[in-house]
């Protein structure tokens, strides 16, 4: 497990969006469950300490389409 030390203003879900790449339902629930002890403020304090859990995430495909 990764760990992330805050800076004074971070929000949990950019933290996630940067380690992740995605903050669908997987990872939120994965990152809120390693951390709990942050729930009670939507932002974080400087030196706060954010879990990032091993998570298999999915990242969809883009295709490109040739003109001609």
């Amino acid at each position: 497990m990764n760990q992330y030390r805050a800076k004074d203003g971070d929000r949990l879900d950019i933290i996630m969006f940067k380690a992740y790449g995605s903050i669908d339902k997987t990872v939120t629930e994965a990152v809120l469950d390693a951390n709990e002890h942050l729930l009670s403020s939507s932002v974080l304090k400087a030196g706060d300490i954010v879990y990032l859990p091993e998570i298999q995430t999915t990242q969809k495909k883009t295709t490109t389409k040739a003109l001609w």
